[in-house]
């Protein structure tokens, strides 16, 4: 898993973190940006990402691999035809 950074920071007496500078450089976070938190109970285990400035930038083309064998205009319209 070279592609994954490991690097630790320390939680302050309020609560605060310092962003490791590599990961900072690597993911272009800059002062003011907004970070998303996730605590997943089952793997014991905290996820943090940037959060997009557009939502719709940031899925656009998700999923696209799912219609190179049939235009999705197709497989629309024969859906609405088993309706």
């Amino acid at each position: 898993m070279e592609h994954i950074l490991k690097l630790e920071s320390e939680i302050r007496t309020k609560y605060q973190i310092t962003i490791p500078e590599e990961i900072r450089v690597k993911a272009k976070l800059a002062v003011g940006d907004k970070l998303l938190w996730q605590y997943d109970e089952v793997r014991d285990e905290i996820i943090v990402m940037p959060k997009p400035k557009s939502f719709s930038d940031k899925l656009w083309g998700l999923g696209k691999e799912l219609w190179k064998d049939e235009p999705s205009d197709d497989y629309v319209r024969k859906e609405r035809e088993n309706w």
